[in-house]
């Protein structure tokens, strides 16, 4: 099991699971706290979702919706408490406190934020998901 952290410079160890608007507020309303936070998201980068539509019609850049999630959250790095990981979550463990990454590692925790986002809804009609297409990701618009 991997602790970031030195167990004895922090209260405890914070882990978030995603990069989205949630995760990053927890995580710098964190940044003062005597914790360590890891945020584990599957990108690098963080994604304005409103302006996708934007960037499919051509009147913006992907680079103009989205930004490195170590840039946005830098000033919370400085203070050595705040790890970030590119990584899919593949399993909570809940009894043991501990998360599971696509790689197999696990990471313990005392607090678990989970803000890993949202998908698309078709409203019990899942049919209907091969003739509407979604607008969640870069690669979508």
């Amino acid at each position: 099991m991997e602790r970031p952290c030195d167990p004895g410079l922090v209260d405890a160890e914070v882990v978030i699971v995603g990069g989205g608007f949630a995760g990053l507020y927890a995580a710098k309303a964190l940044g003062k706290a005597p914790v360590h936070v890891t945020v584990i998201d599957k990108r690098n980068f963080h994604l304005f979702q409103p302006l996708l539509y934007q960037v499919a019609t051509a009147g913006l850049t992907a680079p103009a919706i989205s930004g490195p999630i170590r840039h946005i959250l830098r000033r919370e790095m400085r203070s050595g408490r705040l790890t970030i990981l590119q990584a899919a979550v593949t399993d909570i463990d809940a009894a043991a406190r501990l998360v599971r990454r696509d790689d197999g590692s696990t990471l313990g925790y005392d607090h678990l934020i989970v803000a890993a986002g949202a998908t698309h809804s078709y409203f019990g009609h899942d049919d209907w998901a091969a003739h509407a297409h979604g607008l969640k990701t870069l690669a979508d618009a």
